[in-house]
């Protein structure tokens, strides 16, 4: 199992937007960071599932930048 913590960033960013199907990966929390964007806590896997969440993370419209802030592997 891998865990990440991800800030998602970009103006007017919907958090019902970010309910995104991803696969093997699980997202576990959404809060705000008010001037940044919505933080998330996701569970993957592998690190092959996680990257591909990021991706997918990076495709929800009005999104700018998905920025890893912590990886841990339990």
């Amino acid at each position: 199992m891998v865990e990440s913590l991800v800030l998602i960033q970009g103006k007017n960013v919907k958090k019902e937007n970010l309910g995104i199907s991803l696969g093997n990966a699980l997202q576990l929390v959404i809060g705000s960071a008010p001037g940044f964007g919505i933080i998330l806590h996701i569970a993957a896997d592998s690190p092959d599932y996680l990257g591909k969440a990021l991706i997918e993370f990076a495709k929800v419209p009005k999104v700018t930048g998905v920025v890893t802030l912590m990886i841990r592997s339990t």
